[in-house]
């Protein structure tokens, strides 16, 4: 099981979900107002001088076809993006214990 971070302009976040949608994953949260900089855009920190803001989205994923598929998805949604705000980055590491219980 891995988990997956995805950060993207707020502009984005739909068309992130219908991602996951698409590839029939279920096990996320999204987190908006997310204050964001990195090296290729310019800062999103919701204020007059750096308007906007980012939403990230936390996976679980269990399936390994599904963690390739995705990533897969967002590298082309990057190579598609019409400029450096609408790029997103994302991340994986390998999850060692996970809580959920349906009972």
């Amino acid at each position: 099981m891995k988990m997956i971070y995805c950060s993207c302009n707020i502009s984005v976040l739909e068309q992130i979900v219908e991602i996951l949608d698409e590839l029939q994953i279920h096990d996320y949260q999204i987190f908006d107002q997310v204050l964001s900089r990195n090296r290729t855009a310019d800062p999103r920190l919701n204020t007059p001088v750096w308007p906007g803001y980012n939403a990230s989205v936390l996976m679980q994923i269990r399936e390994e076809d599904k963690i390739k598929a995705l990533m897969d998805k967002l590298r082309h949604f990057n190579r598609n993006a019409f400029n450096a705000s609408e790029m997103l980055t994302a991340c994986s590491w390998a999850i060692d214990d996970y809580i959920f219980d349906q009972s």
